[in-house]
């Protein structure tokens, strides 16, 4: 019985990690390039049970009979359990905004990687200097220009170039000056042909296992190995492409998130019901044990 409430119990506990991840998702389904998590559950390793004091009877005799052969019942779980969140990098919608300094990744031509055995899809980030000197990487590319004419992104994150600095803007250019093409390059008075010149080129990186990346908070992701940018001597650009004036949105699917945030609920409320079941039993165990008097 107390097996019982144990495995009702981790479920509560699965269910409650999962719908927090789906809340979350949710919650930055506008969240220009944010990437959903997706909550992996596990059952705890299954046990064999066995009748006690019983023994299997084969029919076989002499050297053939299985003497003293535990009869087995079959398996037992001792309930699931919530083992990690993976976010899910694919492609978002780009969607027009006409800002110059708003840029979108297209990554979708990259092609699969075989990686132990497995097929996996990498994906193309912004490199951004965070706070603490490390490098970050991001999909959302609402860019911006600071006071000393510093790329930013949103949270005020200086933009990484090409050659792995910052980009800097130190002339008077009007953010409507600048251009930016599909491999990142940016130059200012592209139309005016007296007038050209080039300002630098986004940075870009492409992570073969996504997966290896952790999430810093921000739309970030960090990395234990810092990740080649496509401009590193033996890299090339597998196949991304840069969107001026276009914005990427979430890969969240609303309505499935909504969905799966119901069917997450009545999980939780049936395991709910199987614990109040269970107290119930204990209840009346008690109550005819008790000695009156």
């Amino acid at each position: 019985m107390l097996r019982g409430l144990n495995t009702a119990a981790s479920g509560m506990f699965s269910l409650e990690r999962k719908q927090e991840a789906l809340t979350n998702n949710l919650a930055n389904a506008q969240t220009a390039g944010y990437k959903k998590d997706d909550a992996v559950q596990r059952a705890f390793p299954n046990y064999l049970l066995g009748r006690i004091n019983d023994f299997k009877e084969n029919g076989a005799v002499g050297a053939n009979a299985e003497i003293g052969q535990r009869a087995q019942l079959g398996e037992i779980s001792n309930g699931v359990y919530t083992q990690e969140l993976i976010p899910s990098f694919g492609q978002g919608t780009l969607v027009q905004t006409s800002s110059p300094l708003d840029v979108a990744i297209e990554d979708s031509n990259i092609p699969y990687q075989t990686i132990n055995g497995r097929l996996v899809k990498p994906a193309a980030f912004f490199p951004v200097q965070m706070a603490d000197g490390t490098v970050g990487y991001t999909r959302n590319g609402k860019f911006d220009l600071d006071a000393n004419g510093n790329l930013v992104t949103a949270d005020g994150y200086r933009v990484l170039g090409a050659n792995h600095q910052p980009i800097q803007i130190t002339e008077s250019i009007q953010k409507a000056d600048l251009s930016i093409d599909t491999e990142g390059n940016i130059m200012a008075y592209a139309n005016d042909p007296t007038r050209t010149r080039s300002i630098g080129k986004i940075g870009l990186v492409v992570a073969q296992n996504p997966n290896d990346l952790v999430r810093r908070g921000e739309n970030l992701y960090g990395s234990n190995t810092a990740l080649p940018f496509v401009t590193d001597p033996g890299n090339g650009n597998p196949g991304v492409l840069l969107h001026q004036g276009f914005i990427e949105q979430s890969n969240v699917d609303t309505g499935q998130t909504m969905a799966d945030m119901m069917v997450t609920i009545r999980g939780y409320e049936a395991n709910q019901k199987v614990i109040s079941a269970y107290d119930q039993s204990l209840q009346q165990l008690y109550s005819v044990g008790k000695i009156n008097g």
